[in-house]
């Protein structure tokens, strides 16, 4: 009764270290005699079955390699021992506990459905520290982890969100009242520890467990995993009958155990305590009927199909930014769990921003308005859903009734409505008596983007090679004239079709804005560019590796020591609301900086802080500086 599409995919600890992103910090050692707690976490383990899927090598134990087949392509099994480099030598409980309750690898990124941290994530936290107790301390063996061989799209976890949002709720494991402790036992090892139903279950589409299916017999590595729902076991089996079977894999006149199975009586039900085996019979005997939907409905006031199709919404137009599970981002995107503007009484505040969107200030960034992608049921359902989702408890009183009055008479953004005016693209040629852009330059970049060159610098380069007197403002006005066209013909909104015009026009004003600037170096943290009168953000080529301040960056030495001044020595992480004051607060005192410099002053400064903070892994001090340096520019990207 052991795990997922394929027995080895699902076993064990995989969610512990998917797509190792290990840190070089080494784990303490015990200080104190936890012997017993290891010598539990070591029978939980057993339970879990988790050797045999991070074993390849028998003379390698827990190292990983172990090719595991799933529909959407191959995966392999880690290395789960103490090795500080290839294992989990440097994981943390709270990086294990985070793994196997949240389904949320080490590194941030999401697991996949595969593994089954929806079962995991009912494992208790004392179970969870035994468990942890056991594993950090399987010897070390060096044994690099091989690359998954998903196939496009499933190597893509940003995908996760939508899964998550329908079919995961991070719950643990709680005794239903009115059963027996046995039975309680029972469910525990069977829902959670043993996770039996990702095996005997079928699944969805998305890879998750159907509803009502729950028990009822799936395809497992070449075999049928059969149907050991209660209405099927009460039928045929009788508690002794199969507690003998779970022990030995063979029930006289019933049945011998073979294929995947074999396996999991061999390598953990035979060690299972007799009361622990008594009480998955007895459970497995008496388990209730399935719910007809997954766990994030069962606590929604919402119809299922509203639900599920509202949950959708969410994920196709808010989940981005929000994040799924709605916390939003720290210094950026306002949480939407547990925040009071969402559950008031009435549901205006959800309403009205959805209708008008929000301008961008000091705490968060701006968040367009979707009058003209979403209709009024759609926002009505939407308001409700996130009224109701994540621990929210407010009614679900929006109607499409409310959604329409407030749109008649709020002022909602032209580019938002339905009724916008189309979009048009401006005739390349200049006004009358003013020299525009090389019409036959711009058909050039129109056609090579149309065919899929999206490299602004190397548009850039192109157009300044065929007119190598234009002027910078020129050249941005090129580019805009040849990626309009392309904009125009593709698909979406028209409030969608402008914004990414003017994202393709503020790349292009900053790569010409660096090149007028040659002396600007390919800084490795965030960077503000100016822009005309505004600023865009230059991201870094990458955010791995320890984090580097720019050494010697064209800002004025002065405005560095003012930024510095300013800063102090704050606690770390400043928040976003402290950078975006700062931010104003240093451009006042500096009326004559340019903006980009003001912000860039700040980031530096910043920077090197966070560098110098006192345990603080690679990942954590860039993410700090990006978001420091994100409010600081979002911030004047607003000044006049």
């Amino acid at each position: 009764m052991s795990g997922g599409w394929s027995r080895g995919l699902v076993m064990g600890l995989a969610a512990i270290v998917w797509g190792l992103g290990l840190s070089a910090a080494r784990a303490q050692a015990p200080t104190v005699d936890d012997s017993a707690l290891v010598e539990r976490g070591a029978y939980l383990a057993r339970a879990a079955d988790c050797m045999p899927c991070h074993t390849s090598d028998p003379a390698k134990p827990y190292a990983g390699g172990l090719g595991l087949n799933t529909p959407f392509g191959t995966l392999y099994s880690v290395n789960i021992t103490s090795d500080q480099t290839t294992g989990i030598g440097g994981w943390s409980f709270e990086d294990f506990r985070r793994a196997l309750h949240d389904g949320i690898r080490k590194d941030g990124a999401y697991l996949y459905p595969a593994m089954p941290f929806d079962a995991y994530a009912g494992i208790t936290e004392d179970d969870l520290k035994a468990l942890w107790a056991y594993v950090r301390r399987i010897p070390a063996v060096n044994a690099p982890n091989r690359a998954n061989g998903l196939a496009f799209p499933f190597d893509i976890r940003l995908g996760m969100l939508a899964w998550r949002e329908l079919f995961f709720r991070p719950e643990t494991f709680a005794p239903t009242a009115g059963k027996s402790d046995a039975w309680n036992r029972g469910a525990y090892l069977v829902e959670a520890l043993g996770h039996c139903s990702d095996c005997h279950s079928p699944r969805n589409v998305m890879g998750a467990i159907k509803g009502k299916a729950l028990f009822t017999g799936a395809e497992i590595d070449g075999f049928y995993a059969p149907d050991i729902a209660s209405a099927a076991l009460a039928k045929n089996w009788n508690r002794d009958q199969l507690v003998q079977f779970l022990k030995t894999g063979s029930a006289p006149g019933k049945t011998t155990v073979f294929g995947p199975m074999a396996e999991v009586v061999h390598d953990s039900l035979a060690y299972l305590t007799d009361a622990d085996l008594a009480a998955m019979a007895t459970y497995l005997l008496d388990s209730p009927p399935p719910s007809d939907v997954p766990a994030p409905q069962k606590v929604s006031a919402l119809a299922p199909d509203v639900y599920a199709r509202t949950a959708r919404t969410f994920i196709d137009n808010c989940a981005a930014c929000h994040q799924v599970q709605g916390t939003g981002l720290l210094g950026a995107i306002p949480p939407l769990a547990r925040n009071p503007a969402v559950t008031a009484a009435e549901p205006y505040n959800v309403i009205a921003v959805v209708l008008q969107g929000l301008k961008a200030d000091a705490r968060f960034g701006a968040m367009p308005s979707f009058a003209g992608r979403l209709s009024d049921e759609q926002v009505a359902d939407l308001a409700n859903y996130v009224r109701t989702s994540w621990g929210n408890t407010a009614a679900p009183n929006a109607t499409p009734a409310m959604v329409a009055i407030w749109r008649r008479t709020m002022s909602v953004p032209d580019y938002g409505t339905q009724a916008a005016s189309a979009f048009d693209c401006a005739q390349v040629g200049g006004a009358p008596g003013a020299p525009g852009p090389n019409p036959k330059a711009v058909a050039a970049l129109s056609a090579a983007i149309a065919g899929g060159n999206r490299d602004v610098s190397s548009l850039v380069a192109s157009y300044q090679g065929a007119s190598p007197d234009a002027a910078p403002a020129q050249v941005v006005d090129a580019l805009m004239a040849a990626y309009c066209p392309v904009v125009a013909a593709g698909g979406g909104e028209d409030y969608q079709k402008y914004a990414r015009l003017r994202a393709f026009t503020l790349q292009a004003a900053a790569d010409v804005s660096f090149r007028t600037q040659p002396s600007l170096p390919d800084v490795p943290v965030v960077w503000a560019s100016p822009a005309g009168k505004s600023l865009v953000a230059h991201e870094p080529r990458s955010l791995a590796g320890p984090l580097v301040c720019p050494a010697s960056a064209p800002v004025p030495a002065a405005l560095r020591a003012a930024a510095a001044s300013l800063l102090g020595t704050p606690a770390l992480p400043v928040p976003g609301d402290k950078g975006g004051d700062l931010a104003r607060e240093l451009a006042a005192k500096n009326p004559r900086a340019r903006l980009a410099d003001v912000a860039n002053a700040l980031i530096l400064t910043y920077c090197g802080r966070v560098a110098a903070g006192a345990g603080l892994e690679p990942a954590q001090q860039h993410a700090y500086v990006e978001g420091f340096g994100q409010q600081v520019i979002q911030t004047l990207q607003v000044e006049p």
